[in-house]
């Protein structure tokens, strides 16, 4: 880090610190009311009058009484349209099993009916072959009894067999019910393999329609609501019989399932209305918030100390607001020095006007802090503005005045009041501060502050205390005078001190310039008598650096300036310029070198003079830079035609190139200047003077003299065109239109241009 960027950043971090300081310790941190929970306040406290104020801890409780509520709300469900298909599937899978189950009992009594029908025949085949044998062994018997057969002879009886088994019905078929969950009753059973086809299809359908009714609805378990909607949807079906609408009943309420599922949207609005549905406890504009005599309640405090009307007991209860402000602080810091660095870079490089701008607000910020506890205007609030306006430039106050009440604010405890007035009145002052230079209009100045601070002060008091603001006209009138009377105090204080802030930072003032130009100053005067030529170049210089500087928004003052003071080094051997030549040419029995030296002495006289007779800092830098490192052509081509191997360098101005925008327009002003007026009596068209301050101004860009003079190329073009104003008005009417052309101009002349 450069010892220029550590000063600047010393400097930056001193009066950031400073301001953190003043503000820890300022009124806004200091003030606040005393009171206690429990105890009685000692005052009436109302609510601000532009803002309603929330009774925090009273809706805090509204707001949890409303979330247990909601918290509390049955919930919605829908049903799952998923469950259905599982429900449906399941009754296939039944009906599958139950149609399989009546096709194995059809085929299990028709095997029944064909073996009885086949046992019939055999019982029947039996009996027939029962009743001959038995006939034959009656005969044989008879016989035997009439030829007197022994006992022991006669034929035995026939054996009867024992009659064929009727066939039985093995029920094989009913057994797949075992595999159904759960079981069906053995009634229920023999309904269903016993009903016909066209009744158990009128079942199944009746089935299907109404579990999908039910199950269509929102069921959180299968309980007797559930059993009551399926008997309600059957009953709204005629022409089943009882027997029928029990198993429908009993296979719906086993095949369905539930479907609940939370409906989250429908939940969540309903959350979100109830939780939200809470009074919020507010004290209007202006209601009291706790009377004169009134217990201070927990919630009472909550809102005052809310309000920022309770004093803190200690910086560190403060730790939090005091990091907000800080950081808040920081931004403004940062803003104002981005804006310096883009708009206002002098003061980056210039280390007098940065003490000058640290005085001034350390200054103001001490004098703040310092009254803040007095009910007094606080003068340095409208004093800083116009002291920087004038010290160092108008655009730089007003940015930051905007920046210095900001900072006053906390310092001093403001109001709204507070910052519309100071903010208001600030850039008002520094707008009028730019005719303060003329001292004729000093007075005029003071009294149109005073006038505006009396009408803004009253207009913020309308603004403020709104239709209470006629109530009391002795205050409001005791007030706004206040505020008229400190507007000229403003003035008379800044006006009487400028000299003070001159000779300590040797700021040069608007009014310490108008001095500078006053033809009565000693070098003005010496100019005029000793050199009368270089006098008039000057004050020609002076008009057209003004009026390109004013053009360009840059220092027109200090250009004009500068441009009285440029060349009064000539002072020294003024005969051995152009201007002030009045017959023979020393130059011509001079060497091109020592010629040139001469030449070159008036700037390192010059910066002698300036010295001598204080002529302030930029004069000084204007001095020394007006011709840059330029080279005397007139002198080096001279040189050339002797020794072609003369050195450039030799024949150069040993200076340093214009560093700001007011150091250019006086160089290229001189070089345009000389050249315009020793083209005069030869030229023939105004047009050729524009031409010529284009080449010349574009012959310092290419040589490398504008490199550092913070000139944008659209300066450049408004230099021109500033240049060719001025000087057209000047020699429009000197221009002839001669019938031959004029002799090439004079040694004397070429010296000009240097």
């Amino acid at each position: 880090m450069s010892k220029n960027s550590l000063f600047h950043f010393s400097i930056i971090l001193f009066a950031f610190a400073a301001t953190c300081v003043a503000i820890a310790f300022g009124s806004y941190f200091r003030s606040g009311l005393v009171v206690a929970v429990g105890a009685p306040s000692e005052i009436r406290v109302r609510a601000p009058q532009d803002r309603n104020v929330e009774n925090f801890l009273a809706t805090e409780r509204n707001r949890q009484e409303a979330l247990i509520l909601a918290h509390g709300l049955e919930q919605n469900y829908a049903s799952d349209p998923a469950e259905w298909l599982i429900t449906l599937n399941n009754l296939e899978l039944l009906q599958d099993v139950l149609v399989e189950i009546r096709q194995a009992y059809a085929l299990e009594l028709e095997a029944l009916e064909e073996a009885i029908a086949e046992w019939r025949i055999l019982v029947e085949e039996q009996e027939a072959a029962d009743a001959l044998a038995l006939l034959q062994w009656e005969l044989a018997h008879a016989q035997a009894i009439v030829e007197d057969t022994p006992p022991d002879e006669m034929p035995l009886p026939p054996e009867i067999p024992l009659p064929l088994p009727e066939p039985e019905w093995t029920g094989e078929s009913l057994a797949q019910f075992a595999q159904i969950t759960p079981m069906f009753s053995e009634f229920n059973q023999m309904h269903v393999v016993d009903m016909s086809d066209e009744d158990f299809t009128m079942m199944w359908t009746a089935i299907f329609e109404i579990a999908e009714n039910v199950q269509s609805t929102v069921i959180r378990e299968i309980d007797f609501a559930t059993q009551g909607t399926v008997l309600s949807n059957i009953r709204n079906r005629a022409g089943f019989e009882r027997a029928t609408e029990d198993i429908i009943e009993f296979i719906v309420m086993n095949r369905l399932r539930p479907n609940a599922i939370p409906n989250d949207e429908l939940n969540q609005i309903n959350f979100d209305m109830v939780r939200s549905n809470y009074d919020v406890e507010i004290f209007v504009a202006g209601q009291i918030i706790i009377d004169e005599g009134e217990i201070v309640t927990d919630d009472i405090y909550y809102v005052l100390e809310h309000l920022g009307m309770l004093q803190a007991d200690s910086l560190m209860d403060n730790i939090l607001p005091l990091v907000g402000v800080i950081v808040v602080v920081a931004a403004v810091f940062f803003a104002c020095l981005m804006y310096l660095s883009f708009y206002r870079p002098t003061i980056v490089n210039n280390k007098k006007e940065t003490m000058l701008l640290l005085t001034l607000y350390l200054l103001t910020l001490i004098l703040v802090w310092a009254l803040s506890d007095f009910n007094i205007p606080l003068f340095p609030l409208l004093i800083f503005p116009m002291l920087v306006a004038v010290l160092i430039d108008r655009r730089t106050s007003a940015m930051l005045t905007f920046s210095m009440v900001f900072i006053a604010f906390f310092v001093a405890d403001g109001s709204l009041t507070f910052m519309l007035f100071y903010t208001t009145s600030g850039l008002l002052i520094c707008l009028l501060s730019r005719y303060t230079t003329e001292r004729s209009k000093v007075f005029l100045v003071g009294a149109a502050i005073m006038v505006v601070q009396f009408v803004l002060s009253v207009a913020i008091t309308f603004i403020v205390d709104r239709n209470f603001a006629l109530d009391d006209m002795t205050e409001l009138m005791m007030s706004a005078s206040f505020a008229a009377l400190s507007g000229l105090l403003t003035v008379i204080i800044c006006t009487g001190s400028l000299p003070l802030w001159e000779t300590l930072f040797g700021v040069v003032t608007p009014v310490k310039l108008l001095d500078l130009t006053n033809p009565t100053n000693l070098l003005l005067r010496r100019l005029t008598i000793e050199a009368p030529g270089t006098y008039h170049h000057s004050l020609v210089v002076a008009n057209l650096a003004e009026r390109a500087a004013y053009d360009i928004e840059a220092n027109s003052h200090a250009a004009r300036v500068g441009g009285y003071y440029h060349d009064v080094g000539k002072l020294k051997f003024p005969h051995y310029f152009a201007e002030n030549l009045d017959g023979d040419n020393p130059h011509d029995h001079l060497d091109p070198i020592n010629s040139t030296q001469l030449i070159i002495s008036h700037v390192s006289y010059g910066l002698t003079l300036a010295s001598e007779h204080r002529l302030p800092q930029f004069v000084r830098d204007i001095i020394k830079e007006h011709h840059g490192t330029t080279r005397l052509q007139f002198f080096y081509a001279k040189a050339k035609e002797r020794d072609p191997d003369v050195d450039d360098k030799d024949f150069r101005y040993p200076y340093t190139i214009p560093q700001t925008r007011e150091s250019a327009c006086v160089m290229l002003a001189d070089s345009v200047e000389a050249a315009v007026r020793s083209m005069v009596p030869k030229m023939k068209s105004v047009d050729e003077v524009e031409t010529t301050i284009r080449n010349i101004i574009r012959g310092k860009l290419h040589d490398g003299q504008l490199a550092d003079s913070q000139l944008s190329i659209r300066d450049v073009s408004v230099i021109e065109q500033s240049f060719f104003r001025v000087l057209k008005g000047m020699y429009h009417e000197r221009i002839a239109y001669p019938k031959a052309p004029s002799p090439e101009p004079s040694a004397a002349e070429g010296v000009v241009r240097t």
